[in-house]
């Protein structure tokens, strides 16, 4: 991790001054609750433990060969702010590869097709995947994304497992996976006591708290597949840089897809972001996306947006199970 740390340090100390200049300034934040916290529009350096502008995180992206970023799904700002930041890492004439975790392995296909003829939209995109039948959020707040995507000529990689694949390995384990695609993709490698616990602990939250945690043992398998999954999709895209879009979880250096790319290529420099809602009345950085007084936050650096307004994540959960609050 030190050598991957001072290459990028060497990497930004050779770019020119300028060489994001092209990415123009970060876009007016969309919400509006949470918009006068005194956090909102502030990046954190989890490094440095300082705040820091948006400059240095763009030349940061510019000069990593793995960019992460991690949003939360139905938060517009945060897809303004992965297009500002893609925009970024695509200058000097740099073609990341954009993997997205919206789309599974077996999509790769209908990606190619779309973008094939040269006439691709981002507005067409959508419609060309079945976008709106795919459960995600509304595509118009990820569309900003695709645009630079398709306006630079980047390549688009569906990251994700397929559905069947996760079903299977919540069934059976990830020892259907076979012994060489186990190893190929570094699952056999411990992710340690903490972050197995921690992992744990997401998911039993994940789900409300309304499901025993033996239960939910299976769904670590899967979750740990889905980053290597992802981490594979970003080292086996053509080109030398990749840039992740998903959930801010998959994206945490301490558990997420960060873990699986430094096993594989650990002289790569890489850069996580986290996207990041204030809350009402907390104001230390630090405490903020599973920072905690003793531990640091697991990405590099922590970007402050106002909160989407949405009901409550249980609701639903509570009416399967019969549970009231």
């Amino acid at each position: 991790m030190r050598l991957a740390f001072l290459r990028l340090a060497a990497a930004l100390l050779l770019l020119p001054s300028a060489a994001v200049a092209q990415a123009g300034e970060p876009s007016a934040f969309s919400l509006t609750d949470g918009a006068d916290h005194p956090l909102a529009g502030r990046i954190w350096s989890v490094a440095r433990a300082a705040f820091v502008e948006p400059a240095e995180v763009e030349t940061a992206v510019a000069g990593a060969r793995f960019v992460l970023l991690g949003e939360i799904h139905d938060n517009p700002d945060h897809h303004a702010l992965q297009a500002h930041l893609l925009a970024a890492a695509s200058e000097g004439g740099r073609r990341p590869a954009v993997v997205l975790e919206m789309l599974a392995r077996d999509r790769q296909g209908d990606v190619d097709a779309y973008l094939a003829d040269g006439q691709a939209t981002a507005e067409g995109f959508g419609a060309a995947l079945g976008w709106a039948q795919s459960g995600w959020p509304d595509y118009a707040i990820y569309r900003p994304v695709i645009e630079v995507a398709v306006e630079r000529d980047l390549p688009i990689i569906a990251g994700d497992t397929p559905r069947e694949e996760r079903r299977r390995v919540a069934a059976e384990g990830a020892e259907v996976l076979g012994a060489e695609r186990i190893a190929a993709l570094r699952l056999s490698e411990p992710l340690g006591e903490a972050a197995d616990a921690v992992l744990l602990d997401i998911l039993f939250d994940g789900h409300c708290g309304m499901m025993p945690r033996e239960a939910l043992t299976p769904l670590v398998a899967v979750q740990r597949l889905r980053d290597a999954t992802l981490a594979d999709a970003m080292i086996s895209a053509a080109g030398e840089v990749a840039v992740l879009i998903a959930g801010s979880g998959h994206v945490r250096k301490d558990l997420g897809v960060p873990r699986y790319l430094e096993w594989r290529e650990p002289d790569a420099a890489s850069v996580a972001v986290g996207f990041v809602e204030v809350v009402e009345d907390r104001t230390e950085p630090a405490l903020y996306a599973a920072g905690t007084a003793d531990v640091p936050p697991p990405y590099d650096y922590l970007w402050f947006t106002p909160r989407q307004e949405r009901g409550d994540p249980c609701e639903s959960l509570r009416a399967r199970f019969g549970k009231s609050e």
